[in-house]
């Protein structure tokens, strides 16, 4: 709930969320980022991987990772805990998508995660010629409930190893571009937050029809963008003053006589968010 504080002369908004419930959505690190060298000219058979932990309990489906080049023998991708011990494996004998890209390789089952605990996500291909940023993860990189650490947190982040066995060599804190398909399963569901810029707006009694009242911005609580729309939820305000969203815009009614009529009183506005 947010409430905007007009002036005397001018209407005062309830902003009240109605928002449906929606799926858990699958979350990665890096997203569809691009690494500035997708394929370096290195083409010794490596293991290449990322320390990574999540602040909520989840579980992951498989290992994303960005290829610049293409392998002819295919990849194998493994799901490590922090002292090396194998927690899932899996191959893929070609290339998942169209070079460059990030592909994925799923396990046969998700592989349930503690929050707060350190797991090495790699993959291993036969070719070399991976993605590699020099010093990418020096500080690390954060997404929703999900963080590459920062290498002084984990004497070094992201690691390599030429040999199929546990990564656990580091060289510049490179970035490899490795990453995890992570569902939360956090018993408490995320929820949607509004934003609203400015979050006290002045509306004056003649404002005209069309005047921006102010922008919102909606966000799942997790960090994951919200893609939905919102739009007024029943009842619809009527009387006085009238208003419209428009491209998550509250704006008074272009068609609309402005908020003279109701200077001065309350208005109830109710905003359905809809996935």
């Amino acid at each position: 709930m947010a409430i905007s504080n007009i002036n005397a002369l001018a209407a005062l908004l309830l902003i009240l969320l109605s928002a449906a419930a929606r799926a858990e959505p699958t979350l990665t690190v890096f997203g569809n980022a691009t690494p500035q060298t997708a394929a370096v000219l290195d083409s010794n058979a490596v293991t290449l991987g990322v320390r990574f932990r999540s602040t909520q309990p989840g579980k992951v489906s498989g290992i994303r990772f960005f290829r610049g080049a293409t392998s002819r023998d295919g990849y194998a991708v493994k799901l490590f805990a922090s002292n090396g011990a194998l927690l899932a494996a899996a191959k893929a004998w070609k290339d998942t998508c169209v070079v460059p890209c990030w592909e994925e390789v799923d396990f046969a089952s998700p592989v349930p995660l503690a929050a707060d605990t350190t797991y090495v996500a790699a993959y291993y291909t036969s070719g070399g010629r991976y993605a590699a940023d020099k010093y990418g993860l020096t500080n690390g990189h954060s997404a929703g409930p999900l963080t590459a650490l920062a290498s002084n947190m984990v004497g070094g982040n992201g690691v390599y190893t030429y040999s199929t066995a546990f990564p656990n060599q580091t060289w510049d804190n490179s970035n490899y571009y490795v990453d995890v398909a992570f569902t939360s399963t956090d018993p408490t569901p995320p929820h949607l937050v509004l934003s609203f810029n400015p979050p006290s707006p002045n509306i004056l009694p003649n404002s005209p029809g069309g005047t921006v009242v102010t922008t919102i911005t909606p966000a799942w609580s997790d960090g994951t963008p919200f893609t939905g729309t919102l739009d007024f939820g029943p009842p619809h305000y009527n009387d006085g003053g009238t208003f419209a969203i428009s491209a998550n815009k509250l704006i008074i009614n272009p068609a609309g006589p402005g908020v003279s009529a109701s200077g001065g009183r309350e208005l109830n506005v109710t905003i359905t968010a809809t996935q």
